[in-house]
């Protein structure tokens, strides 16, 4: 298998743009392009001619290019089927809710005050100019306007944007509807108020621009490049998630040509498979969304919608495994960066952890058992399953791209039963093969990596000899993490193989895929994103917490595929303490018990009520409707009436809703952003009137082809990169629309109070752009305004949190398995007599085993998106105003660095989990201090401990320990070992394990020998540690499993120095100097397992 050059360092280009250079190379892409741009020139074409703009209307008949940038047709037609129907719907609603204010307003108004104003206005006619034209004016001169009808239309307006609001809050994925319905519903009420009588039909001012750009996009999706949902999803499939897939994979392979101990280019090669990583966790998050409408579809292929739920089931234990094979690469890179600092630690000054480290590393090179000396057997013993993945993934790709290719083609094309065959036994020949490099590689290649240890065991009984100087088995664990995580993924590999081997035979022939059923939360649940647009200075998630039961529940996209609910518990109970999904406790009223009489619990109704003012979907609702108040108020006083119509203050109203957000996120960045791309737009705006209009009122031709030319780049800038740049590009179109549009209808429309054109009407539109977002993030100031250094600290805070909870859980779920496991072994001996009956169960098992890996999954991936969407507050953050002081970025850059590498082990550990027997688990929990209750209650409450003080900026405990220390410490005082022995020769529990009294007690004590890892026990003592040990095939998932719990503390350990240093830390007086005390009693009590030698 070749391997790719060497990676180098990543372009200005890819900084700025990334994605890019991807979305350039790639054919959908372009074909997506050609698509939205054929539709924007169309719509602009209807913008332009004459009888289209004026049934469309005067005042807005550039807004269905609006909507053509808001909302273009990049979307599958299933899918832009739903969003725009969504749209449709809120336009539709707002349209009710104001004809309804309309109505009202009118019953109340004065019939004697009306009479008044209609009589004054008769009076001062001008016989020259015609009555209707001046009825008009008068009309948006406020002539007409009535106290108590504004206040109904103003009473409407409040109501109507508070429930608006409160919608778009609680249901994130209908932010479409409730924008368009809110701007249907300004319209009606900044205008209704000015007329004297009723017209309920003022809201087609706007629905019909967009029922053009409707009709308009939806012939462009069914003829020019139709895509289905499917198509798009297997060819995301393949792009997003199978290219990256094998890139990380040949990147081991360069990994393994490397030496370990050339830090610069490891790390440079690191970097270099964490964007790969990243990337391929951005690709994943995006397959796992796109099937919420898939019942929705239409199309035509030979795989249908429940195939490709079958897929992404396969696929997302394999999108664990994917992103584990760099385990070893990570864990190299930390043991390196660790060893330039201890080198740069005086021996004097070294800790007990730097001192061990030494001890490691001289023991390793004088035995020949460093990581340049391993490493090479590893690139050795793992080249021909390396190469099988390699080939199974091409062979995918192939199998999948031929599947979404010739779609309609193939289904008139008589079907050719030989290429079918020769097809189908190409799969079944490379899934046998990978089957057998498996099997190869468990039974025969993996053994290399322990033969150069062989010197140390008696080649008769296998077991250890006795040597002054063991060897250390740090870089042996290290390299068993890559064993196991490229067994693991390989495993899986071979189950998606399997399904698309099963789909092959029953997919043979191409035929029509008809809309199905649809899930009840389609459209509600996560499975269906709205396209709200990028206007909503903030998220709709609060970027600072994490909701560990919706953000596991609602991510899938069918029920039935639910893996918290799953359809077999009607047919079996599961065992109540296993598998089950731990739950985060619900928050208590420490002030108030629940209630236990009828009258209490109606006031804990109440109060459920008015708590919800004062919770962030209320309080949203309520900015939502406050800043429509203030904004609507100009347009109803008769002074300024006039003023708000002629400068169309309407758009500063509309902008100003749609800059709002749940949560403010990254508040000054996002108003910057916006801010920039609106005078971006203005620049260009100008630039397109008078190159498409020169000195004159406008050309139709050249308006259509200088808007079309400018707009392209920004159309495929948005429609290409990732969402978190989509706010700029979108800015600079809408701007540009606003000028060039404006000034087309007010040099060809006879509109009243036309305030100009070009240079005279573009810094008048973009400044009500400014005013509107500018009165949003006033707004959105109250109650807590967030800059992006408290953003970046919260955020990471919740992380370090949530990551804590997925830690617990795991660790809960892994204690109830080996405990029931142990339970079973001992009174359940019946069971292994029925052989059927028990491999029914074992198979239970390990579906409930990877039913767990998914669900985990997905609250991995949402910590790891969380990381991705901070990672560019971490640069804006430097740049803020220096208000308190100068920023330490090194450190948050640090915290984030570590908190992705916490992610990492945490997912290792994950996998591992699933993978060991019982016999290994209860080793694991009984024979290492990592599964000591004291110690995982010192874990917990450190992360606890540090999560708070960094959320709230508190300073940390003085008493605060480290977790490496008290590990040791765990190690040192328990009783490890002595309620429970376990044989490696006996997979029967309980059974007494004879001591071998060639080796020595200081053999058994020794911190940098075999049977310890980083200072403390691996679970296998020095006496049981045999060859057949080191063979045994369940080793490296427990090896994997220690030197993950390893890393994750240390990491933790770390990420305490940073927080201590940037919140603070308490005092007192006499700790230091007793803790130093203690420690070194506890060096003597354990045999001076970290002295340093040299030292006398």
């Amino acid at each position: 298998m070749a391997d790719k050059p060497a990676p180098t360092a990543k372009s200005k280009v890819d900084q700025l743009f990334p994605g890019l250079k991807a979305a350039v190379k790639s054919k959908r892409a372009w074909k997506t392009f050609i698509r939205c741009w054929i539709v924007l020139t169309t719509v602009l074409v209807l913008m332009v001619a004459d009888k289209s703009s004026r049934t469309m209307g005067q005042q807005a008949s550039f807004f269905c290019v609006f909507v053509a940038l808001m909302l273009p047709p990049s979307l599958a037609l299933s899918v832009f089927f739903v969003a725009i129907t969504t749209l449709l719907t809120g336009m539709l609603l707002g349209w009710a809710w104001g004809n309804a204010a309309m109505a009202s307003a009118h019953n109340v108004r004065s019939a004697t005050l009306l009479a008044q104003q209609q009589q004054q206005f008769k009076a001062s006619l001008n016989p020259k100019i015609p009555v209707a034209l001046q009825q008009q004016i008068a009309v948006f001169h406020g002539v007409f306007l009535d106290p108590r009808s504004s206040a109904v239309y103003g009473a409407f307006l409040f109501i109507g944007t508070f429930f608006l609001g409160a919608i778009r809050a609680y249901i994130p994925n209908l932010a479409i509807l409730t924008i368009f319905a809110t701007i249907v519903l300004d319209v009606v009420c900044t205008t209704g108020p000015l007329l004297p009588t009723t017209q309920y039909t003022l809201a087609k001012a706007f629905i019909l621009p967009t029922v053009f750009y409707v009709a308009v996009a939806i012939g462009g999706i069914i003829l020019i490049f139709p895509e289905s949902l499917s198509h798009v999803w297997l060819s995301a499939l393949v792009d997003d998630f199978w290219t990256h897939a094998l890139e990380l994979l040949r990147l081991q392979g360069q990994a393994l040509q490397l030496q370990p101990s050339d830090h610069e280019t490891w790390r440079e090669l690191y970097a270099k498979v964490s964007e790969v990583r990243l990337e391929l966790i951005q690709g994943a998050d995006s397959l796992s969304s796109q099937l919420g409408l898939i019942g929705l579809d239409f199309s035509v292929g030979r795989l249908g919608p429940e195939d490709l739920r079958r897929m992404l089931g396969e696929l997302r234990s394999l999108f664990f495994r994917t992103g584990s094979i760099q385990s070893f690469q990570a864990y190299v890179n930390d043991r390196n960066a660790f060893e330039q600092r201890t080198s740069e630690v005086e021996l004097q000054d070294a800790q007990r952890f730097h001192t061990l480290h030494r001890k490691i590393n001289e023991r390793e090179k004088e035995h020949g058992h460093d990581l340049d000396s391993l490493v090479p057997i590893l690139a050795e013993c793992s080249a021909s399953l390396r190469t099988a993945c390699d080939d199974t993934i091409n062979t995918c790709i192939s199998w999948i791209t031929e599947c979404n290719s010739k779609r309609w083609r193939n289904l008139f094309r008589k079907q050719n039963t030989e290429q079918e065959q020769e097809r189908h036994r190409k799969l079944v020949d490379e899934a046998r093969g990978l089957e057998a490099a498996l099997t190869e590689f468990r039974d025969v290649q993996r053994i290399m990596l322990v033969g150069p240890y062989k010197k140390f065991f008696d080649p008769k009984t296998k077991k250890l000899l006795k040597n002054d100087k063991m060897f250390a088995s740090r870089s042996l664990f290290t390299c068993f993490v890559f064993i196991d995580t490229l067994d693991a993924f390989a495993e899986q590999l071979l189950k998606f193989l399997q399904l698309v081997i099963e789909l092959d035979s029953q997919r043979r022939k191409t035929r029509f895929w008809f809309p199905g059923r649809i899930a009840k939360d389609t459209i509600t649940g996560s499975g269906y994103k709205s396209s709200a647009g990028p206007f909503p200075m903030g998220t709709a998630n609060d970027p600072t917490r994490f909701d560990s039961a919706t953000e596991t529940d609602n991510s899938s996209e069918n029920p039935s595929e639910s893996i918290v609910a799953p359809s077999s518990t009607k047919e079996k109970p599961a065992k109540p303490e296993l598998f089950r999904e731990t739950r985060l406790p619900a928050r208590r009223n420490p002030d108030a018990f629940p209630p236990h009489t009828a009258f209490g619990k109606i006031w804990v109704k109440l109060g459920a009520f008015l708590r919800f003012f004062k919770s962030p979907e209320g309080i949203f609702a309520m900015r939502h409707a406050i800043l429509s108040l203030a904004l609507w108020i100009p347009a109803v006083c008769k002074p300024t009436a006039w003023f708000y119509y002629e400068n169309k203050g309407l758009w500063a109203l509309i902008m100003g809703q749609l800059g709002l957000a749940i949560y403010a996120g990254d508040q000054i960045l996002n108003f910057l952003v916006r801010i920039i791309g609106t005078i971006i737009g203005l620049l260009l705006g100008m630039v397109v009137w008078y190159i498409g209009a020169g000195r004159g009122p406008g050309n139709a031709y050249g308006i259509v082809i200088a808007s079309t030319f400018f707009l392209a780049p920004f159309l495929f800038l948005r429609i290409s990169l990732p969402p978190q740049q989509m706010a700029l590009w979108m800015m600079i179109g809408i701007t540009i629309v606003f000028v060039a549009g404006y000034s087309w209808v007010n040099t060809h429309l006879n509109a009243i109070g036309n305030p100009g054109y070009g240079v005279t009407l573009g810094w008048k539109r973009a400044l009500l752009v400014i005013i509107g977002f500018t009165a949003g993030f006033i707004v959105m100031l109250f109650p807590n305004p967030i800059s992006s250094r408290v953003l970046v600290r919260k955020s990471i805070a919740a992380i370090l949190n949530e990551t804590g909870n997925i830690f617990a859980t795991e660790i809960e779920a892994f204690l109830a398995e080996e405990a029931s496991a142990r339970k079973s072994a001992n009174t359940d001996q019946d069971i292994k007599d029925d052989s059927e009956k028990h491999i029914d169960e074992e198979s239970e098992k390990a579906s409930k085993k990877e039913d767990r890996i998914k669900t985990t999954g997905r609250r991995a991936l949402a910590i790891a998106t969380r990381l991705k969407e901070i990672r560019p507050s971490l640069t804006f953050a430097r740049f803020e105003p220096q208000l308190s002081g100068s920023w330490p970025s090194e450190d948050y850059g640090k915290l984030f660095e570590l908190e992705a590498r916490c992610l990492s082990s945490l997912i290792l550990l994950i996998t591992s989990f699933g993978k060991l027997d019982e016999k290994w688990c209860s080793v694991l929990v009984h024979k290492t201090p990592f599964m000591n209750p004291n110690f995982l209650s010192d874990v917990f409450s450190t992360i606890a401990v540090l999560s708070a003080s960094l959320m709230h900026g508190h300073p940390l405990p003085a008493y605060l320990p480290s977790l490496r220390d008290r590990l040791i410490y765990h190690e040192t005082h328990s009783f490890r070992g002595k309620m429970f022995n376990y044989s490696f020769k006996d997979t029967k529990y309980n059974t007494p394990v004879e001591k071998d009294n060639q080796l020595e007690e200081s053999d058994t004590n020794d911190s940098a020998g075999p049977s310890k890892l980083d200072g403390a026990s691996v679970g296998i003592e020095a006496e049981e540690l045999t060859l057949d040990v080191l063979n045994d095939e369940h080793l490296p998932a427990h090896s994997a499993a220690i030197v993950s719990l390893s890393s994750l503390i240390s990491r933790i350990d770390e990420m305490g120095e940073i927080i201590r240093k940037l919140c603070g830390e308490g005092t007192l007086k006499g700790y230091d100097s007793l803790q130093r005390f203690y420690i070194d009693q506890e060096r003597v009590a354990g045999g001076g397992l970290f002295e340093v030698e040299s030292r006398h």
